[in-house]
């Protein structure tokens, strides 16, 4: 009985990971990351968060295999093909001018690990957005 019961719980567990978390734009933060092996998420400070979100827009806009699917004011949500085997990623920007905070999160939707894409995705982009380079400078994922 408890096996059956533990197998049942590890089944939910799984299933319930392998949906993407998303923003509910109404709130004021990004989910928290579950499985911190595929998911990265940081709060990148800025005394003009607005600006910082339009430069991320337009550096987001011009990222190969990146494409939004829904944006607001204050919140992008894209999909990210990897390069490799072109898994489906999850990239989420969330403004918070009040807290002087640009939210990023990048989460792989399957897997436990990801080698490391979704860390060098919020580097790649952080880099852009401190050059004023919103194009890519290199192809790391």
């Amino acid at each position: 009985m408890n096996k059956l019961l533990l197998g049942y719980l590890l089944a939910a567990l799984l299933v319930s990971s392998i949906t993407p978390a998303f923003a509910d734009t109404q709130q004021n933060e990004l989910p928290e990351c579950v499985v911190i092996t595929h998911c990265v998420r940081e709060n990148w400070e800025s005394s003009d968060v607005e600006n910082l979100f339009k430069k991320a827009l337009e550096a987001v806009v011009n990222t190969p295999r990146t494409k939004i699917v829904e944006q607001t004011d204050s919140y992008i949500h894209a999909e990210a093909k990897t390069r490799w085997r072109r898994y489906t990623d999850d990239l989420l920007l969330k403004a918070l001018p009040e807290r002087g905070i640009l939210q990023v999160r990048s989460e792989s939707r399957v897997g436990v690990g990801d080698n490391g894409v979704n860390q060098k995705r919020l580097e790649d982009l952080a880099y852009r957005l401190m050059t004023d380079q919103t194009q890519p400078i290199k192809k790391l994922f």
